[in-house]
């Protein structure tokens, strides 16, 4: 058996998570399309004339690479324009570090309380780029694997997405604090 038929259901499980990452953020720039051109706007680094197309362009080609990460037959295209994305992404966000304008929201979902700019932030974007490449070297993945792995890669999503946009609870009766 080859490496790339081994690692394939690792392949797919990356186009799950990556392409649930890419189409939550896509839709979510479509539907907060003022808020997402808000956020496009503070990194200053675009003519003022190119905002509105550049909101409505990137937020299409999120949704399609999710989409084509999920499919199995376009997967590596949807790879390819992910990572693309991922380290234009991280050039944009290492430039305001870089100026020191870390106040600024990452606007990467917007609708969802977004991280401020910071190099740690910079650093976790790359190293979705390796993710975001793995289903490009899937060859020969039946699409019963497939459908598992971008299936475990949605369920991976979505829970690290609990994890950090939900607040956390205090259970009464944990001893999380005074009692009544």
């Amino acid at each position: 058996m080859s490496l790339l038929a081994e690692t394939a259901p690792l392949a797919a499980l990356c186009a799950g998570g990556i392409g649930t990452m890419f189409l939550v953020a896509g839709v979510s720039k479509l539907r907060g399309h003022d808020a997402f051109l808000g956020t496009l706007a503070s990194y200053r680094l675009l003519p003022s004339w190119s905002y509105e197309g550049v909101a409505w362009g990137l937020a299409g080609a999120e949704v399609l690479a999710g989409l084509a990460l999920f499919s199995g037959v376009a997967a590596g295209l949807g790879g390819l324009a992910a990572a693309a994305m991922l380290v234009v992404f991280a050039l944009a966000m290492g430039i305001n570090v870089a100026r020191g304008r870390t106040s600024l929201s990452c606007g990467c979902t917007p609708g969802l309380v977004s991280e401020t700019l910071s190099w740690k932030l910079v650093a976790r974007t790359v190293l979705c780029v390796p993710l975001a490449l793995a289903p490009c070297f899937a060859s020969g993945v039946s699409a019963f694997v497939w459908g598992q792995g971008v299936m475990a890669g949605v369920a991976l999503y979505l829970v690290w997405l609990a994890l950090v946009a939900l607040p956390p609870e205090r259970v009464p009766g944990s001893g999380g604090g005074q009692e009544a």
